[in-house]
């Protein structure tokens, strides 16, 4: 459901010496460190009888052994050692598993949801600071991760979802038939939107990295926001704020629970939509739902593998 791309799973900070089960888009994955401190992502499946190697431990060579019967596997899947069993090294690599390849980037693990042609990730240069420079906050969402790429994307939720926290100074410009100005400027790898109502001196630009990575650059703000809508299952999703203070903003002087929790409003919206973004065919469709739009139509047509149909247009013509 996620092909052939890269994403964050895990802060590093919360990864200790024990493996670690996690499931992302759809696949049972174990995590763990070698002797190195490097990371290793393999399936969460003894080939043996099915064990899940997440319950077995790291030895002290640094390959994850099963809990079963005690079979061994190295960072990069090699069966190792198969206990009682005197194997030949050919033998043994007959016994391999997939590995994924994996990356520390802005203090997360990341993953390739694929075992071949792992290019390197294409990142915006604010996720390339040295990992101790970011602030790491996630939460588990009952909701298709597409939802919350959705609505990081949409300006003009802000004031209706969060007309009781920092959307309330939108209102009066929403009710007073303020005018939206949207532009949109594609990128190698997804889009820059800059949004604003006619009756305000700022707004917002949200810049959208291909698949899952939303960066909002708001006016004032002392610190850059990125926003990780990451795949667990069809009907679940890990969503990661990843915060790049301005040099001397820290805890004493910025309240980042505060921030975090802003994203309960959105929570409460995205996880009341059934299932993935619809088609562009699909329900009605007005100009200020472009970026949005644009969204979906990649979704459909990289993720998917489907032809995006005429759009239902209700713009005034």
């Amino acid at each position: 459901m996620f092909p052939n791309f890269w994403t964050p799973v895990l802060p590093v900070a919360e990864i200790g010496a024990e493996p670690i089960a996690i499931e992302l888009a759809g696949e049972s994955l174990v995590l763990f460190r070698d002797a190195g401190g490097q990371f290793s992502a393999l399936p969460d499946l003894c080939p043996h009888r099915g064990a899940p190697l997440s319950r077995g431990r790291v030895t002290e060579s640094g390959c994850i052994e099963c809990p079963y019967h005690g079979w061994q596997f190295d960072t990069d899947g090699t069966c190792t050692r198969v206990p009682f069993n005197p194997l030949s090294s050919a033998h043994l690599s007959k016994l391999s598993v997939v590995s994924f390849p994996t990356r520390v980037i802005a203090g997360m693990v990341w993953i390739f949801t694929g075992t071949e042609n792992a290019s390197a990730p294409q990142l915006p240069s604010s996720l390339l600071e040295p990992n101790d420079r970011y602030i790491i906050h996630h939460e588990i969402w009952n909701a298709h991760w597409t939802r919350a790429v959705d609505i990081s994307l949409d300006y003009l939720h802000l004031p209706f979802v969060h007309r009781n926290s920092f959307g309330g100074e939108l209102n009066d410009a929403a009710h007073k038939d303020a005018i939206a100005q949207i532009s949109i400027t594609s990128t190698a790898d997804g889009m820059k939107v800059t949004n604003k109502l006619n009756t305000l001196p700022s707004g917002t630009k949200i810049d959208w990295h291909q698949p899952n990575i939303i960066v909002l650059n708001l006016d004032g703000m002392p610190l850059l926001p990125h926003f990780f809508a990451i795949p667990i299952n069809t009907h679940k999703m890990r969503f990661m704020q990843v915060l790049l203070p301005n040099p001397g903003i820290g805890q004493s002087n910025f309240n980042f629970d505060d921030f975090f929790a802003a994203s309960d409003d959105d929570r409460i919206m995205v996880e009341s939509q059934v299932s993935e973004v619809s088609n562009v065919n699909e329900g009605y469709n007005v100009p200020t739902d472009e970026p949005s739009l644009r969204f979906r139509r990649w979704y459909y047509r990289a993720v998917k593998g489907k032809r995006n149909e005429v759009i239902r247009d209700m713009s005034a013509s």
